[in-house]
């Protein structure tokens, strides 16, 4: 028995789940944009459910404020490339997952790799990442998971690849108010969130469950509550109307590591 067989041992005692479920996590690929808090534990999460490959995208350094959340991150690797880290921890934890770093930013040259992917998460801290990701996403007819987190709060949407609702038809003009380097963070709630985007992307790509489509679930973590919304697309959205966006190749050469 392969490592990822026995790891997923588990799982596979869950009452509906078929061999069949597994065997689609294990030729799937995503497409994981953010390892930070939220990101960090979606990885590790999907790796050990025994997704065959993912490419992680995070660009930057790791910083001391960065180690109250970020899981796959330690002190002996500050300054060091965040994403590399990433991708050398969970090489150690779960060998079977072929994982592929890029240290950049969400860019239009990462179209192929987007369009190579079955599922995306989006786990940015910015919305301008977000967007760009959300376009390619519709463009390559892939599904997309977004997650984020502020404070005590946090949110996770799937997305479906081609009908409904798309991120900007949500998020029309961004937060403006949303500082990607100054919010507010309890480490604990980036875990809730990520878990959240985790289980919605082991649920779409193995095919268990009802498809969770078209549902905002909000989490408020003062009160240990959730809220549940149906969303629909915003008629009005310039993104739905113009179609994906076509950014032109970025030919920059970022570190990259296998």
């Amino acid at each position: 028995m392969r490592p990822a067989e026995t790891m997923a041992a588990r799982q596979m005692t869950l009452p509906g789940w078929t061999p069949e479920n597994q065997a689609r996590l294990g030729k799937s690929h995503v497409f994981l944009a953010g390892v930070g808090g939220v990101g960090g534990v979606v990885a590790q999460y999907l790796a050990m459910a025994g997704v065959g490959e993912m490419t992680l995208v995070h660009e930057g350094v790791l910083e001391i404020p960065d180690l109250n959340r970020q899981t796959l991150m330690e002190l002996s690797g500050l300054g060091k490339s965040r994403v590399g880290q990433a991708s050398e921890r969970l090489a150690r934890q779960v060998p079977a997952c072929r994982i592929t770093a890029i240290d950049a930013r969400v860019s239009g040259w990462m179209e192929p790799l987007v369009a190579s992917a079955d599922l995306l998460v989006d786990a940015r801290t910015n919305f301008e990442e977000r967007f760009l990701l959300g376009r390619l996403a519709r463009k390559a007819g892939k599904p997309l998971v977004f997650a984020a987190m502020n404070g005590m709060e946090g949110m996770v949407v799937p997305l479906g690849p081609e009908k409904g609702p798309c991120l900007e038809c949500l998020f029309p003009e961004g937060d403006p108010a949303w500082d990607p380097l100054g919010f507010p963070v309890l480490g604990a709630v980036s875990g809730v969130i990520g878990s959240m985007a985790a289980i919605l992307a082991i649920r779409i790509l193995s095919g268990y469950g009802r498809n969770p489509m078209s549902q905002m679930t909000f989490f408020e973590g003062m009160n240990l509550s959730t809220r549940f919304f149906k969303i629909s697309q915003n008629r009005r959205c310039a993104a739905c109307r113009e179609g994906p966006l076509q950014q032109a190749a970025d030919h920059e050469k970022p570190w990259r590591g296998q």
